[in-house]
């Protein structure tokens, strides 16, 4: 290895450790907790040399997202692949939510920035510059799926994106409450709270049939003409 190419290694890794670094902080100590100062004294460096990588608090927050986004990409590809091509759309969606809740398992200080930091929310997927531009964001291919499921007759919905957001909602709401120690007297690990987000994902796919009839039979209700 030539001595540009091990520069460059390094400077690599040392970006690595002040977006960890970043990371940590953020989870661990919120918005208040983030400094250049701060994140200096964790990787035993100076704060102008954080400078050099990152201008700006808001421009690391922003690389903490894009990374802990292109690592739950990851795991998705990860729990899609195990499953083969053959997997039926339903397949597939439940192992979206197996991937999100292993990720946040697996890294929840990522996770915490990602979905809980105050503001964090505004940066958007799409405008990560190193997003693989052939594949939809996160949300959008959940969606895509939903549809998929549908029309295969694996799931029964009147609205797609709807059902895709009541989903996200259920394991994201789930995983936010074990990782908070809400769930301890009633999943005391790891496996039994991945068992229970397949539980949550097979009853969004038993009662999406029943959802659709109800949303018919309430409509049909309210045009109905009222009756003597």
């Amino acid at each position: 290895m030539g001595i540009t190419e091990r520069r460059e290694r390094e400077r690599e890794q040392l970006r690595q450790r002040i977006l960890e670094a970043a990371r940590d902080l953020l989870s661990e100590q919120g918005l208040a907790g983030l400094s250049m100062r701060a994140i200096a004294e964790r990787i035993e460096y100076s704060a102008a040399t954080i400078y050099l990588y990152y201008k700006d608090k808001n421009e690391l927050i922003h690389g903490v997202v894009h990374a802990g986004f292109t690592v739950m990409q990851e795991y998705t590809r990860a729990e899609l692949a195990v499953l083969g091509e053959t997997a039926s759309a339903a397949e597939q969606y439940a192992a979206m939510g197996r991937a999100y809740a292993r990720f946040a398992l697996e890294n929840t200080a990522y996770f915490r920035v990602m979905f809980e930091l105050p503001g964090a929310a505004r940066f958007e997927w799409e405008d990560c510059a190193a997003r693989d531009p052939s594949q939809p964001d996160g949300f959008e291919a959940v969606v895509e799926m939903v549809e998929r499921a549908t029309a295969e007759g694996s799931m029964r919905v009147p609205d797609p994106r709807r059902a895709a957001l009541i989903g996200w909602g259920l394991v994201h709401g789930l995983t936010s409450l074990y990782l908070s120690g809400n769930l301890v007297d009633r999943v005391t690990s790891n496996e039994s709270f991945m068992e229970l987000v397949e539980e949550a994902m097979a009853s969004l796919q038993a009662t999406g049939g029943a959802s659709a009839r109800r949303t018919k039979a309430g409509r049909r209700s309210r045009s109905a003409p009222a009756t003597r």
